[in-house]
């Protein structure tokens, strides 16, 4: 019978090699993926600390309801009375007049029949914000339908520059006070990361930007009514441009002075500060009538505005 031979302590060495190999390989092509694409490893860590900041929101807003909860402990445990929170009652929508109601589906019909005039942003709209621009505006000519279009795309752009200026300062507290170079890199830090798109508007500040202005975004689908949004790391700001803005300053300007405002288009030319054709003047001032053969209706300085600290939507 031959004798038991001990297996040569060499046979397994080729396999814990092949293990070996692979290992390396596969560590190898991780690099080299991770060289080939710091893209990616990018996006990926801008994704962390997008949910990093969250994260510290939502232990923020818990610290201050574990506050709400001591507070009553204390009260109970002094003999106070605790009255148990009632439910609260679902807020009905705004409701509005049968005249306001009416003009709302006399712009939403111009403005489906003029698409162009449209800005992305304005899906972020609610029902409620289509009723103040057409409160004090009547929609029965050509003018006065783009002026309250203008309203209802301020509305928007308030509502865009309030979600950026958020994505700003979260970014800001991500990133160890640093800001951000572009407007692309505020994605991941959006409210809701689906409207990522509507960054691509936003470009770095001109000459004309308010101090600490970080983002700008020019909205010019309408030349009698455009605007222009800047974005800072607390707030934003937008006002109203255009020839038909500068007509209204125009007739602000001819009511400071006179004391009244004019009848005719003809009485605010000294006033125009830009050139405006007389055609374009006319049309606005009359789209500004509340109606036929009355002086036109402005806002006291003549312009759009719209102003907000940062934070999420209303």
């Amino acid at each position: 019978m031959p004798m038991n031979s001990k297996p040569p302590s060499w046979s397994a060495k080729p396999v814990w090699i092949s293990l070996g190999l692979v290992v390396l390989i596969g560590a190898y092509l991780a690099y080299v993926r991770a060289v080939d694409d710091p893209s990616k490893a990018r996006r990926e860590m801008e994704s962390v600390r997008a949910d990093i900041s969250r994260l510290k929101r939502e232990n923020a807003r818990m610290l201050r309801q574990l506050a709400v909860v001591a507070e009553r402990l204390d009260q109970q445990g002094s003999g106070s009375q605790v009255v148990a929170d009632s439910p609260t009652p679902k807020r009905p929508p705004k409701e509005v007049s049968a005249r306001v109601a009416e003009r709302i589906s006399k712009l939403k019909e111009y403005l489906s029949a003029h698409p162009e005039m449209a800005d992305p942003e304005m899906r972020l709209l609610k029902d409620d914000d289509w009723a103040f621009p057409v409160s004090e505006i009547r929609v029965d000519t050509e003018a006065s339908k783009r002026k309250a279009l203008a309203q209802v795309r301020m509305q928007a752009q308030s509502r865009l520059g309030e979600m950026v200026a958020a994505a700003v300062r979260d970014y800001i507290d991500a990133n160890n006070g640093q800001q951000p170079s572009n407007a692309a890199q505020l994605g991941p830090y959006l409210a809701d990361p689906a409207n990522a798109d509507l960054l691509q508007g936003f470009g770095r500040p001109d000459s004309t930007a308010p101090p600490g202005c970080l983002f700008q975004r020019v909205s010019a689908v309408d030349e009698w009514y455009g605007s222009t949004c800047y974005v800072s790391d607390n707030e934003f700001h937008a006002h109203g441009t255009g020839s038909g803005l500068v007509v209204e300053q125009a007739i602000a300007a001819f009511q400071q002075a006179s004391g009244s405002p004019p009848n005719e288009a003809s009485q605010i030319v000294p006033y125009l500060r830009e050139t405006v054709s007389p055609s374009t003047a006319n049309a606005v001032f009359d789209g500004l009538r509340p109606s036929p053969n009355t002086p036109p209706v402005i806002s006291q300085d003549g312009g759009m505005y719209s102003t907000s600290g940062s934070g999420n939507p209303p």
